[in-house]
């Protein structure tokens, strides 16, 4: 069976073991496939967005190729349209590629970016198309030998990968690989009228906001919550005090957030794992807060969320081990991860919240401290603290972090560094072994292709589990 993905063709086959004509038949194919084409042995290219400009519209597109490239092509470019359809002059051509990995910021940037009809914020009343395999925007990239096209990728957006990815439905969410963000709704619209460098500099993180982030195929949303009217007492009419923080700073209110990731579930009937992490400001002493926060999540997304049934079989699980088709079987679409302990009694029993998820985090580590600390968690060994349970690994670096470096390095500036080491890190066999991963400024990595692909893998191994399965990947 020959399928493309990620710029690598990959033959599997499977067979039982049993299946003895077939097994030698292995043999056969196992001379072939170092006779395919050199299209089968293309150089993985692709696109990230860079950290360069002072907003999105002026920020440029990068051109990224590995890991392990052992083929180089003549040249590489950026195109506005799919140039395997039509021939295309390039925006931007890249040669002299030596290196067996890399990333290079083109001269193209991305201007005004509109995504298709149905899925920009904006767009009421329009049912969007759904695209069950990504749907491309108009930045491709492709490497060629002379005038031989070798392979093409684009930018794209994954309204609907969770939901129509095969077989994925009946794995239970710890065994996934979710693509997340961290500080998801730490993102400020026009930054140019933004006065702070401190906003700008140190609270925004991300480049998009949640909604967008959501249909590029972002799957779990961390947030911070902090409470703007510190003296108040708390009442049902002060729900619009609950605001997300980042950096011990109010960013914006909570309530607009929630209602865009409600309809954004509600178009594309995804799941997403919201992760209320912390709460840095205003509720120090005050467990009431807790307990409004928990009313405006019942007001806002309640009957959207998945409630517990403990009387049942199913709803006595642990939430990491629901599965997609568990959660969404009654319209079901958004698992809530909450520290229950906070909450005042009887809310700290609601059947509308799960207890936190282990927590592993980056943010006071070097890069050297963090591959360490990410060969010791996704290795799955005895002596790692993960075992068989849902956990949330955040690559980040802290402000404090960056002053070892003898530098106040911006949020941009750190994530620059660390965003590309660790997406290459978990390229190879940790992809099998992630459960939630989440980014500071996502969009500078390719994060939501590697966690398909490697969700794909899953799926298949479990949809074959009295198979033998061999893989053979051409690079």
């Amino acid at each position: 069976r020959f399928h493309q993905h990620h710029n690598q063709f990959q033959i599997k086959f499977k067979f039982s073991v049993a299946n003895v004509t077939t097994a030698m038949y292995l043999s056969f194919l196992l001379i072939i496939c170092y006779t395919l084409p050199p299209l089968l042995r293309a150089c993985p290219i692709y696109l990230t967005i860079s950290l360069d400009g002072k907003t999105l519209q002026d920020s440029h597109i990068e051109v990224n190729w590995g890991p392990e490239c052992h083929e180089y092509p003549e040249w590489i470019g950026i195109f506005n349209e799919d140039p395997s359809t039509a021939y295309v002059p390039p925006e931007a051509r890249i040669t002299d590629i030596t290196n067996s990995s890399g990333k290079i910021v083109s001269d193209v940037k991305i201007g005004k970016l509109r995504f298709p009809q149905g899925w920009n914020n904006y767009d009421e009343n329009v049912v969007p198309i759904e695209y069950p395999k990504g749907k491309c925007l108009p930045y491709y990239v492709a490497s060629f030998n002379g005038t031989e096209l070798l392979t093409v990728e684009c930018l794209k957006i994954q309204p609907n990968w969770m939901s129509k990815l095969d077989h994925i439905a009946q794995m239970p969410l710890k065994e996934l690989f979710i693509p997340g963000t961290h500080a998801s709704a730490a993102y400020v619209a026009n930054l140019t009228k933004t006065k702070s460098v401190l906003i700008k500099d140190y609270v925004v993180a991300q480049q998009f906001d949640v909604w967008s982030q959501l249909v590029f195929g972002i799957r779990y949303l961390d947030f911070s919550i902090g409470y703007d009217k510190i003296d108040d007492v708390y009442d049902s009419n002060n729900a619009d005090n609950f605001y997300i923080v980042n950096e011990n700073k109010l960013v914006r209110p909570l309530r607009s957030v929630l209602r865009d990731i409600k309809r954004f579930v509600q178009l594309s009937h995804e799941v997403v794992i919201l992760d209320f992490s912390s709460f840095p400001i205003g509720f120090y002493k005050h467990p009431e807060r807790h307990s409004g926060l928990n009313h405006l999540l019942r007001e806002e997304v309640g009957d959207i969320v998945y409630i517990r049934n403990t009387s049942t079989q199913e709803g006595s699980k642990q939430c990491d081990e629901l599965t997609i088709e568990e959660i969404r079987k009654d319209n079901k679409y958004l698992i809530i991860l909450y520290p229950v302990q906070e909450l005042p009694y009887p809310e700290s029993e609601s059947k509308m919240l799960c207890s936190n998820w282990k927590r592993f985090s980056t943010a006071f580590m070097n890069t050297s401290e963090a591959l360490d600390n990410m060969r010791l968690l996704f290795s799955k060994k005895q002596n790692s603290p993960i075992q068989n349970e849902g956990w949330v690994f955040q690559a980040i670096r802290s402000m404090e972090q960056s002053l070892n470096n003898n530098k106040l390095e911006t949020a941009k500036e750190r994530a620059a560094i660390l965003n590309p080491k660790v997406t290459s890190w978990l390229k190879g066999p940790w992809s099998l072994a992630a459960n939630v991963v989440a980014f500071d400024y996502f969009s500078n990595t390719n994060i939501i292709d590697v966690a398909i692909y490697a969700n794909m893998h899953k799926a298949f191994n479990m949809a074959n589990k009295n198979f033998v399965n061999f893989e053979i990947v051409s690079v």
